[in-house]
């Protein structure tokens, strides 16, 4: 079993693409002594099945801007983070939506480009041109980002965690965290298989295994572990390739992959499975089914070839939004988990925002009146241009609120889409 460090500063737990991205950011930011803890490999949970979208904006402010400025992460890699190789490939990103959708999007697309995205309102003619295979029988409108596309999940993570390490942090594989080792009201450290870490602040980005943490803690956060499907498709001769797809009228999304493939998959399943314990593959009948779907958008695809599929599962909270920041019952404990779906993409800027928490939390040496719930992100109407900052987030010194959002044409909040 590997080692692991008796002290450290900052222990995170999870080696997610949010747990690494936090671990970067506060070994970026001269944190002391950062142990990034993961139970198996970086990016083996669902980090590592995400289909790893990197869009821009949501219905949600907050969420608009941390994707946004993430986005921008991604395509500055090499200047930004300064080493490895997310594989970022920007197709650009394109949102159907039928009549009944419409003025949502539109709200959605021009609250966003105040917001300083770039995304553009398409009428049908103007997709057509855009993806000239695509049929439009249901589409009413449509809304283009170009700047954005997918990227490798597991890469991402490890470049991360790969900078992280360079700049000081212990990455810690196959070791298990059993516990958040408490003092009255304050965090001392994490019990692992392995041993224990002292640590003055802990940050959970545990994903699925969260819950099983806090709960000891007398902190109860609902978290449905649910399996998510994703099936490939290679595409026709003649079909070169297309935008990643966010399918309103279908409620699918879709992006290609290298190999002259498409990922397609349904935008919310609600099987509910052990995490531990579960089919990772495709069922058939769901191939056939995302089979026929592809085909309506693109009826070419009929001619394409089904190259299987794989599964992972969510961690879905009650309201499909993250739980973030700290948590006002325990000084020195912050969390980052439960995004439902939707949260590979927002990990580079909200790894930084919960960096800042953490600093900041340790500057001062003091706790904000307690509060029953951990917080959720909340829009900010004092919020500043991207990239954002931890004031945006709701933390425990404002009120508890939970998420605001028009009807759901830009959320992305049921997969990561």
């Amino acid at each position: 079993m590997p080692d692991v460090p008796g002290t450290a500063d900052v222990v995170v737990v999870g080696g997610g693409v949010h747990g690494a991205s936090v671990a970067y950011h506060l070994a970026r930011r001269k944190a002391g002594r950062i142990v990034l803890l993961e139970r198996k490999f970086l990016a083996s949970g669902p980090t590592g099945r995400s289909s790893a979208l990197v869009r821009r904006f949501y219905a949600m402010d907050f969420l608009t801007r941390t994707g946004n400025a993430s986005a921008s992460v991604f395509q500055r890699w090499s200047e930004v983070i300064g080493g490895g190789d997310p594989g970022f490939r920007q197709v650009g990103i394109l949102w159907l939506a039928g009549p009944s959708m419409t003025p949502h999007l539109r709200d959605n697309v021009g609250r966003a480009q105040a917001l300083g995205v770039r995304v553009d309102l398409l009428a049908p003619d103007e997709i057509q041109a855009l993806v000239p295979p695509m049929a439009l029988h249901d589409v009413a409108l449509g809304a283009h980002e170009p700047e954005s596309g997918y990227a490798d999940a597991s890469a991402t993570t490890n470049a991360l965690a790969l900078r992280a390490r360079e700049l000081g942090a212990t990455v810690v594989q196959y070791v298990r965290a059993d516990a958040i080792l408490t003092a009255g009201a304050r965090v001392t450290g994490v019990r692992t298989e392995a041993g224990e870490i002292s640590a003055p602040a802990v940050v959970v980005c545990a994903g699925l295994w969260a819950a099983r943490l806090l709960a000891p803690l007398g902190i109860d956060v609902p978290i449905a572990p649910k399996r998510h499907q994703m099936c490939f498709f290679r595409r026709p001769a003649g079909f070169a390739s297309h935008p990643g797809v966010l399918d309103r009228p279908q409620s699918t999304y879709m992006r290609p992959e290298t190999g002259n493939l498409t990922i397609h998959g349904l935008v919310a399943y609600d099987e509910v499975v052990d995490p531990d314990d579960y089919n990772e593959g495709a069922d058939p009948e769901e191939i056939v089914r995302n089979a026929e779907l592809i085909a309506r958008r693109f009826p070419m695809m009929e001619q394409g070839l089904s190259m299987g599929g794989y599964s992972g599962v969510y961690d879905v909270t009650p309201d499909h939004q993250p739980v973030l920041g700290p948590i006002s019952e325990y000084a020195g404990l912050f969390v980052d988990f439960g995004w439902s779906g939707h949260g590979f993409k927002h990990a580079p800027a909200v790894g930084d925002i919960l960096a800042e928490a953490v600093l900041e939390r340790k500057a001062k040496a003091t706790s904000c009146p307690a509060r029953p719930r951990p917080t959720r992100p909340t829009p900010s109407a004092a919020a500043r241009p991207a990239p954002p900052r931890r004031e945006e987030a709701a933390t425990c010194r404002r009120e508890q609120v939970r998420c605001r959002r028009s009807p759901d044409c830009s959320t992305g909040s049921r997969s990561d889409r």
